[in-house]
């Protein structure tokens, strides 16, 4: 190879690596804090917004309103909306600072996530708030170096990279106020489960000291498969979460559970499984009047149908 030819070919090689050397330094560079908050007039006034919309391509939009003092979902009879996560939204939207501008080409959207969600195969997440008079609404696109998020204001064609990337539930039933009750089996004193054709189980404890169930009326010809076999349905009651919510509805097919407690409650579920679904509803009965723990329990499941883990019905 004569020398002009090796020269230029080692010209255009360190031109080649000194344009990857460039590269890999923009995509390992630190954002930039200088850009100041994306939606600076909602700071001011996030504590009064009283909407939210959320919307996902091939979902069915989210609204979530406060009436009075407290968050609910209208889609299922104005229940309680799980605070935290309302809060979670409001705040990511109100706090997003700007780290980088993106593009700004509507053609170029999609591959950031943040497309119009009218379009079938947009990937982002359409939140719309209100406060006061004023509407905030912001695109969340996809996630980028695994802290951070893309954005972009819906009426806008700028996109950005900004610093938050909230968790944002797409299905109604996400937002929920998930706990439904929660009494930790030692409390528990007795279980009588009612099977629909008047078959009864009872498990109970003889006192609050006694470390496992005991099984009653074992047959003569039968023994308990282990000797703690029946703590389970002790602690039944113990973190019971909903996955949805519903108005209950009588069924004649709904097994009836009883629990007494040593410090005088009474709960008694009734269970019904329905499209493979398990719904229960709960009634509390305290044994002294002005029990606050039962009026407090009382009125967030009274009239309520919950649908629970398949692990919990069992």
């Amino acid at each position: 190879m004569k020398n002009s030819s090796l020269r230029i070919l080692l010209l255009v090689v360190g031109v080649l690596i000194f344009a990857l050397f460039l590269m890999e330094s923009e995509n390992n560079k630190e954002p930039s804090d200088d850009f100041g908050l994306l939606l600076p007039e909602m700071q001011g006034i996030v504590n009064s917004a009283d909407f939210i919309r959320v919307l996902v391509a091939g979902k069915e939009p989210i609204e979530v309103v406060k009436v009075g003092s407290q968050w609910e979902v209208p889609a299922r009879k104005n229940y309680a909306a799980d605070f935290a996560i309302v809060r979670k939204v409001l705040v990511s939207m109100a706090q997003a600072k700007v780290l980088e501008p993106k593009t700004a080409n509507p053609s170029l959207h999609g591959r950031l996530g943040v497309e119009a969600t009218t379009i079938e195969s947009s990937k982002g997440v359409d939140v719309l708030v209100r406060a006061r008079d004023a509407e905030f609404n912001l695109i969340f696109g996809n996630i980028a170096q695994g802290q951070y998020r893309y954005a972009r204001i819906v009426g806008d064609n700028q996109s950005w990279l900004i610093d938050q990337n909230p968790d944002i539930p797409i299905d109604t039933s996400d937002w929920l106020q998930a706990e439904i009750i929660d009494i930790d089996s030692g409390r528990v004193k007795a279980v009588t489960i009612t099977h629909p054709d008047g078959e009864t189980i009872t498990v109970n404890k003889a006192s609050e000291e006694r470390p496992n169930f005991e099984v009653v009326n074992i047959p003569q010809d039968r023994e308990l498969t282990y000797s703690t076999v029946g703590n389970g349905i002790g602690g039944a009651l113990n973190d019971l979460d909903s996955e949805d919510v519903r108005r209950a509805i009588e069924s004649g097919e709904a097994v009836t559970t009883e629990f007494t407690t040593f410090d005088g409650l009474s709960i008694v579920t009734k269970t019904i499984k329905e499209d493979d679904a398990n719904w229960v509803s709960l009634e509390v009965t305290p044994e002294e009047a002005g029990n606050n723990e039962a009026a407090e329990i009382i009125g967030r499941v009274a009239g309520w149908q919950y649908q629970i883990a398949d692990y919990k019905v069992n």
